[in-house]
């Protein structure tokens, strides 16, 4: 680059360029995981709602489960207590859905979503609300959103497909219950709405084939004589449609629907052991959690939320054997529970086992790719851990998922820095300039970068730019300083200004490379003279400070003499 080799010191470069000092892994996480919830859960956004038409006790249960997710929200000072703080906010949304509460549900919704823009659950509990409220706009837009995360979710799938018919989309209705039967053929509801669309389309005979396939599959009284029955009246058998419906003892047709099955528990009293020991964990009573939780293991062992709570509490007052003995148990019991994974992985960051640690973080991010900030945690264990490659190709795909994650950013610069990929940093720094114009580190490196990739105009705009920002900054000046005097090509160099930018440096830090570069600079003004005794005190200082002189120094001092300036292009990394 134009900076040329040994100028270390002068530019920052341990300070600024370089990969930053990484943070230990639990205190990265924490700080992530943190800000991430509690810059986008606010629940005074969430309006409290009208609980008059909610049973008495239903009600209070909502008031208490609110006041729960507040102190939850309030008391998250740790990376846990953070993943907590959002699981209930989750609980406590699922809850205003599941009571109709619609207003309360949308707003806690849209926090949820932008939160967590890639995770499932959420797009489709946005889609039950919009079906709830008849906003067939909304439900349509919340399908789609819902299947560019999950394609093949066969309960989106057949929904969509109930809108579509609603909006009269005959044909798209009947390719989204062909894609519901494909991904799930044992859809009793994805067939019986084809048999309605065949009885839309005029084509009795086949309805009724279907629906009597699906009534031959459900059990003795079920609605689906009820459909067999319109088809035999489409077809003029008014006495076999009377006995079909005969046969209709309204038992439903059960829909494959997971989430929709994780609203129905909520009114039942099981639910309130363990609200009341988040509540305590919440407001930092870990000691009367602990009971808890252990009185829900006594009656259930099983319980692997209880396993991964407990774990959390007895994390918190120091009891680290025990406490990882739950999180173990917790995965044992539900090898699939991401917080269990990242907790494992956390905790044993902090011990010194980062290879374990290491695995579990991995599993954790699979298991829930939308949460970004995971994802750059694993990331940065990557880069900590030599794999450069596979930190690049986290990074890129967490920058593509959020434009605007600052930390991702700032990551991916300095991981690609520390790769010798010059041109690729740039195009983030560039990114993460445009996202925060304040940040002196990001001008700075983007800058640098420029200049090492030999786009000699871009790097004098950015680091004007930057001294307009921060003329105080030395490094800054100093760089520009460098640029003005040796670049390569005519039109980026200014050797008046060079020299003002040169001296200001130098006589604040007189240091060996400031030094060279006043010498620089008075070789590209023509001031030869002065160039070779600026180039002579820094040789003098080198001597100084390390015993002899490098021989890139005394070749400049040669060129000097010869009245000649520096041009000093790229080096490669």
């Amino acid at each position: 680059m134009s900076v040329t080799p040994g100028t270390a010191s002068a530019l920052l470069l341990t300070a600024v360029l370089a990969i930053p000092q990484l943070l230990a892994a639990q205190d990265f996480a924490e700080l992530l995981e943190i800000r991430r919830v509690k810059e986008t859960l606010d629940l005074s956004q969430v309006p409290e709602p009208d609980l008059s038409t909610v049973p008495a006790v239903d009600a209070q249960r909502l008031r208490d489960y609110r006041t729960l997710t507040g102190n939850a929200l309030e008391h998250a000072e740790k990376a846990m207590q953070a993943q907590l703080a959002a699981n209930t906010f989750g609980d406590l949304c699922a809850r205003y859905l599941h009571h109709e509460l619609h207003e309360a549900a949308a707003a806690c919704l849209d926090q949820l979503r932008e939160l967590a823009p890639t995770d499932f659950q959420w797009a489709y509990f946005q889609l039950l609300l919009a079906i709830a409220t008849g906003d067939l706009e909304g439900a349509l837009s919340s399908a789609e959103q819902a299947l560019e995360i999950r394609a093949d979710d066969p309960p989106t799938l057949i929904r969509l497909a109930e809108i579509q018919v609603a909006a009269g989309d005959i044909n798209a209705a009947e390719a989204s219950y062909e894609k519901a039967i494909t991904a799930y053929p044992e859809s009793a509801t994805a067939r019986v709405g084809l048999g309605y669309i065949a009885l839309e389309r005029g084509d009795p005979a086949q309805a009724l084939q279907i629906f009597q396939e699906v009534a031959a599959s459900q059990p003795e009284g079920s609605e689906a004589n009820h459909h067999v029955g319109l088809a035999y009246r489409a077809l003029g058998d008014a006495d076999r449609a009377a006995q079909a419906w005969r046969l209709n003892q309204d038992v439903l047709i059960p829909m494959y629907d997971p989430l929709l099955e994780r609203l129905r528990p909520l009114e039942e009293d099981v639910t309130l052991p363990l609200d009341r020991a988040v509540a305590a964990a919440a407001e930092g009573d870990h000691a009367r959690a602990i009971e808890l939780y252990e009185e829900i293991l006594q009656a259930n062992e099983a319980d692997h939320e209880a396993h991964f709570r407990l774990a959390g509490s007895l994390l918190a007052l120091g009891d680290s054997e025990r406490g990882e003995r739950h999180l173990r148990r917790a995965i044992a019991l539900n090898p699939e529970h991401p917080g269990a994974h990242f907790a494992l992985a956390m905790f044993l960051a902090r011990e010194g086992r980062r290879t374990e640690g290491a695995r579990h973080l991995e599993r954790a991010a699979d298991l829930v790719p939308e949460n970004l900030s995971w994802r750059l945690q694993r990331a940065q264990m990557r880069a900590a851990s030599g794999n450069t490659a596979g930190a690049i190709e986290e990074l890129g795909q967490v920058v593509a998922l959020d434009p605007g994650m600052i930390e991702a950013r700032q990551m991916f610069s300095a991981v690609l820095v520390g790769a010798g990929r010059a041109d690729e940093a740039a195009a983030q720094l560039q990114a993460l300039v445009a996202l925060t114009p304040d940040d002196l580190q990001a001008r700075f490196n983007l800058g640098l970068m420029l200049f090492q990739t030999a786009r000699y105009a871009e790097a004098r705009r950015a680091l004007d730019e930057t001294l307009q920002r921060f003329p105080a900054d030395v490094a800054t000046r100093h760089l520009l300083a460098r640029l003005l005097a040796t670049s390569p090509e005519d039109a980026t160099r200014d050797g008046a200004r060079a020299v003002e930018l040169a001296q200001s440096v130098a006589s604040e830090q007189p240091l060996v490379d400031h030094l060279e570069t006043l010498a620089m600079a008075m070789a590209e003004a023509g001031r030869f003279d002065d160039a070779v005794t600026w180039q002579q005190r820094a040789l003098e200082r080198e001597r100084a400070e390390a015993g002899g002189n490098s021989s890139r120094r005394l070749d400049r001092l040669a060129l000097y003499q010869a009245r000649q300036p520096l041009r000093a292009p790229r080096r490669q990394n």
